[in-house]
């Protein structure tokens, strides 16, 4: 594989001086003349395309930084990387776990020659599944955008679009996946098949409907749902008893997370006002909102508004309240697959056409207990 630097491939575009320099040359004589110019070898009837090595991997590691910094950047991943179960993983990677209590029992002195009675525990063999799933991202750049940017502005340019787009997708399907195809029952397209619903970003590659049991979905399945109505902070503790009691005092590991609209809520309640107020700077001064009983909580807007049922309408419109989920971070589990490929191709007189495919995955432990949603919520 051809280690090709990002200024290399940026000199192929935007001054022109290779056209000049290549305009007597046949398709082979300049195909072969660039392909040296990167350091790549070349095969008979070989075409210079995505499949053919054209790889592109810049000189300031730019894979390492997508993964190394992708939990950093999402304000949702950055909360669960305590689940990151790392890079490299195969297709369909186990991940076992326990959730059985035990006590010790009296023992008694050993006194004759009888073997003492044993009163082995058994322990149970749970597993979830952390399944990865293909994902792709595009980009067109313009030679005008080459040749007036330095290498290094467009770089961040590129790396802070690869790094949002990276985090967004894979907090969006821990949040919202959902595989169900039909034309009712999937959270995100309650009333039409999601193939429509999101047949611009892909139809059925639409990222929150290749995985499933997302977050929401858990919680709605499950029936782990507390209807809100008019806020009050005290809906927020009532949404955290719908988890399995086992989880219910562990305030340290639990997460809010809240759609926008349902945040701005929460924060006009006398509670919430109070709890900021006594900080050290009030938070209609500093803008900082204490955690609600020591609960981290973060507001994103990959937490939908949506219907009463805490399911997303096609029709915009229908889509006029709010909505918390809570989650036991622990149980949340993700991971990348190979290695994040970024590969470029040149579109002659215009520009580059950048192709970015990843692996990635996510499953949440003890499904049926550890996600809780609180819904219905007025916010208008």
């Amino acid at each position: 594989m051809s280690k090709i630097k990002f200024e290399d491939v940026m000199a192929l575009a935007g001054e022109g001086k290779h056209e000049e320099k290549y305009a007597k040359m046949s398709d082979e004589e300049k195909k072969s003349s660039i392909m040296r110019s990167l350091g790549m070898e070349t095969k008979a009837n070989e075409v210079l395309s995505t499949i053919n090595n054209t790889n592109w991997y810049d000189a300031y590691g730019m894979v390492n930084d997508i993964k190394d910094l992708t939990p950093q950047f999402g304000k949702v991943l950055s909360q669960f990387q305590g689940g990151f179960e790392g890079n490299n993983l195969p297709v369909s990677y186990p991940i076992p776990y326990d959730i059985t209590d035990y006590y010790m029992q009296g023992k008694s002195e050993w006194e004759d020659e009888t073997k003492p009675a044993f009163n082995i525990k058994t322990q149970t063999d749970n597993k979830n599944t952390l399944a990865l799933t293909p994902l792709i991202l595009e980009f067109g750049i313009s030679d005008k955008m080459i040749s007036h940017s330095t290498d290094k502005q467009l770089y961040e340019k590129v790396l802070q679009k690869l790094l949002k787009s990276a985090a967004r997708t894979i907090e969006s399907m821990i949040i919202n996946g959902d595989s169900t195809a039909g034309a009712t029952g999937n959270v995100n397209s309650d009333d039409q098949a999601p193939a429509t619903t999101f047949a611009a970003d892909g139809g059925t590659a639409y990222h929150a409907t290749l995985l499933d049991h997302g977050i929401r979905e858990n919680s709605i399945t499950n029936s782990n749902t507390y209807n809100v109505g008019a806020f009050d902070s005290d809906d927020m503790l009532a949404t955290v008893r719908k988890l399995a009691e086992r989880y219910q005092e562990e305030f340290d590991d639990i997460l809010f997370l809240t759609n926008p609209s349902t945040g701005v809520v929460m924060m006009t309640d006398d509670g919430f006002k109070l709890a900021s107020s006594t900080n050290k700077g009030a938070a209609i001064d500093t803008g900082v909102i204490a955690k609600p009983w020591g609960i981290d909580m973060v507001s994103s807007p990959l937490v939908p508004k949506a219907e009463a049922d805490g399911k997303v309408s096609k029709t915009p419109g229908n889509n006029t309240l709010g909505q918390f989920a809570v989650v036991y971070k622990p149980a949340v589990r993700w991971g990348f697959g190979k290695d994040i490929q970024v590969e470029v191709v040149r579109v002659a007189g215009y520009g580059f056409h950048m192709i970015v495919t990843a692996e990635a995955g996510f499953t949440i432990l003890d499904l049926t207990n550890t996600c809780a949603l609180g819904m219905n919520v007025t916010i208008a």
